[in-house]
């Protein structure tokens, strides 16, 4: 669970879209919640086997697809030349074509199949998570809410396990698919031609280093949009429950400009956040 110094959880956000804030202890972290999905281990060897078999023929297909339209364009080309006999084979092509059905429909069926399975395990762990976090909001002294705003710690909760919920369900299914496309689609691509190949292998160290260099300094951005999230959410619920006490005491101009101040800094953080992980996408192919 997350100490509640940021909004993004400890296990990460919406890929890379959204870093979230870095743990202080992220081999800490990441062993906790290793420990929620180890009753549900036999769950996610049956996803790992999905995902490798979805991605094999995900990535097979396009192969046979390229042998069918080399036999169209041989035929094609046959008949121009005018060579007797020569015709384009329609047969062959037709069997291609089932079997590249056949293999797609493999492909969304097992695909179907891990994502069925991870959410399960998704939203079975962040319940855990949710009982978990009841648990201790109840053991907390009184002090403990009073020294935060009305809808700060609600915020605060919902924002951590929603993200931990999105990083099991979203991120690590793509990193799990990602890892078995990049195995396969190597693998493929050195039967085609292993110089493309090889030229591949040159271009990918260089995004990597971009991200590198990119990825730092959005996060702390989107560290601080979480924090700002915070804040606009509890100044909110906290304005909303006592807004007869603010007219009572004539605080409407000092609880507009406050808030305006709690979204503009949103906004700030937001805009930055976004354009500088924006800057990932063309060194990214």
């Amino acid at each position: 669970m997350s100490d509640g110094r940021g909004r993004g959880g400890p296990f990460g956000g919406h890929g890379l879209a959204m870093p979230a804030e870095k743990p202080k202890n992220f081999r800490a972290s990441l062993s906790r919640l290793l420990g929620y999905l180890k009753p549900r281990r036999l769950s996610l060897l049956a996803v790992l086997l999905m995902a490798a078999l979805s991605t094999s023929f995900a990535i097979f297909s396009p192969k046979l697809m390229g042998q069918a339209t080399t036999r169209l364009f041989e035929g094609f080309l046959a008949r121009m030349r005018h060579v007797q006999g020569a015709g384009i084979d329609l047969r062959y092509i037709l069997q291609l074509v089932l079997i590249l059905a056949g293999l797609y429909l493999l492909s969304a069926i097992f695909n179907y199949l891990q994502q069925f399975i991870m959410a399960g395990v998704a939203q079975k762990t962040v319940y855990e998570l949710r009982r978990e976090v009841n648990e201790k909001l109840a053991r907390l002294p009184l002090k403990f809410s009073d020294g935060r705003t009305h809808g700060e710690i609600p915020s605060r909760v919902t924002n951590d396990v929603d993200n931990i919920a999105s990083t099991l369900q979203q991120s690590l299914m793509q990193i799990i698919t990602s890892g078995f496309t990049l195995v396969g689609v190597l693998i493929m691509m050195f039967t085609i031609s292993p110089l493309l190949t090889l030229i591949t292998l040159v271009v990918i160290p260089l995004a990597l280093f971009a991200t590198r260099v990119v990825a730092p300094r959005a996060q702390k951005h989107f560290a601080e949009q979480w924090k700002s999230l915070g804040e606009l959410n509890g100044h909110a619920a906290e304005m909303y429950s006592g807004h007869r006490v603010i007219k009572a005491f004539g605080r409407e101009r000092k609880s507009i400009e406050k808030f305006n101040d709690l979204n503009e800094k949103l906004y700030g953080s937001s805009w930055r956040a976004q354009f500088i992980s924006g800057l990932l996408m063309p060194p990214m192919p």
